[in-house]
């Protein structure tokens, strides 16, 4: 029986089985061997290694396909952005994209325009300055609004991810 989630359940969900995964994969792993004393008696796990790998196949699968619906959600859903529409997925690389670029312009509106890098005097010691080739206070400037335009598209995804649906049990994994 298929039931519907939101986009955003469905990322919860899909961090839910990625745990779920690395716990069978732990359990799987420290369950591989017994060591026994002579003479007494091997406790084995209460699971065998063919069904720990059978579950975690299953969850593995349960994993693939509700990435790929999330991935086909956010390919057929837009939001409004610049003048236009553009994809949940293109606008999430977006996002992206912006953060990164926000560091670099973070770093460059940080920088002096001139600035004396060891002192004057005579001799070898002269005067040494570094000087900017473009000027800080513009990045300063476009960190702050690129700041301001990767919070309101991010609150866009999250918008969309809150109405948009998918369908997917996701019955073992969230009551």
């Amino acid at each position: 029986m298929s039931h519907e989630l939101t986009v955003a359940e469905a990322l919860s969900v899909r961090a839910a089985i990625s745990r779920k995964i690395e716990e069978l994969r732990i359990e799987r792993s420290n369950n591989t061997t017994v060591y026994v004393d002579k003479n007494e008696t091997p406790e084995y796990p209460s699971r065998s290694i063919d069904v720990m790998t059978a579950e975690l196949n299953g969850v593995l699968k349960d994993y693939r396909k509700l990435d790929v619906l999330i991935a086909q959600a956010n390919l057929a859903n837009t939001i409004a952005w610049d003048g236009g529409e553009i994809t949940i997925l293109e606008a999430i690389e977006l996002a992206k994209q912006t953060r990164q670029e926000m560091s670099a312009y973070s770093y460059l509106g940080q920088q002096k325009k001139r600035e004396r890098l060891r002192g004057g005097g005579t001799g070898e010691a002269a005067a040494l300055y570094q000087y900017a080739l473009y000027e800080p206070e513009v990045y300063h400037q476009l960190t702050q609004k690129r700041t301001r335009e990767v919070t309101k598209l991010s609150a866009l995804i999250e918008r969309a991810n809150h109405t948009n649906m998918i369908a997917f049990d996701a019955s073992k994994y969230m009551a």
